[in-house]
Formats: C-alpha cells, sequence, structure tokens
C-alpha cells in the first residue's frame, strides 16, 4: 500500500527540482500593467514547472452562488471535454478577470453597483 502524498509535499519537491535560474537586476520594478500579459505565452519544451505554480496567488471574496454556478459550470465543461487542460474555478476567474480588464474603458462609477451598470450587468441581491 502506497502512502497518500499532499500538496505540499507535491509542491516542495517540484521547486527542488527545478534549477533557479539568476534573475537579471532591473533598473525599475515593472509596472503592474506590464506585468500582466495580453497573450498567454506559448510553453516550452523546457518548462516542466506545472501551470499553477506559474501564478500568483490572490484571494477573493466571492458570494456562494457565484461559487456553486463556477463549479458547475467548470463540470459542465469538462465534461464535453475531449483532452487538453481540466479546467477548474480558477481558471474560469482568470477568464473572468482578463473579460473585465479588456473593458475597463466602459468601467465608470463609485459603487460595485454602478460597475455591474456600466457593462450591462443585472445588479445582483
Amino acid at each position: 500500500m502506497t502512502k497518500k502524498r499532499n500538496l505540499s509535499d507535491l509542491v516542495r519537491e517540484e521547486t527542488q527540482r527545478q534549477p533557479e535560474e539568476p534573475t537579471p537586476p532591473q533598473a525599475a520594478p515593472p509596472s503592474p500593467v506590464a506585468s500582466v500579459p495580453t497573450q498567454p505565452e506559448p510553453e516550452t519544451p523546457e518548462s516542466n514547472i506545472p501551470k499553477y505554480l506559474q501564478l500568483v496567488r490572490k484571494e477573493a471574496r466571492l458570494r456562494e452562488d457565484q461559487i456553486e454556478q463556477l463549479t458547475t459550470l467548470a463540470r459542465k465543461i469538462n465534461r464535453r471535454r475531449k483532452g487538453g487542460e481540466r479546467i477548474t474555478e480558477n481558471t474560469l476567474i482568470r477568464i473572468a478577470v482578463d473579460l473585465l480588464l479588456s473593458k475597463q474603458q466602459e468601467l465608470a462609477g463609485i459603487n460595485e453597483a454602478e460597475l455591474y451598470q456600466t457593462l450591462g450587468l443585472e445588479v445582483p441581491e
């Protein structure tokens, strides 16, 4: 019987397996806007780092209905797919953020309800 391994052990092993490449010094820190890629970078053969380790963790508070609908949608998409990467709630959240950022010129308002309205969305109760 093999011992079940937890995620933190797998992450630790993966990061230890990857050689650290020295980062060249920068004159100024990159701007937040410049660090958000507009197109996904193609994976190179030597890029064996799992996608989730290439991303930065950010916590967000969601409504219960949003969480339920994200879970349902991710499951529905995964049932329809024929191979390829697994779609998670985080995948859908990243896509939603990119969609919102692509419409930033339309955003106006001083509260959440007004931001919803400028995008033509119904304000949730």
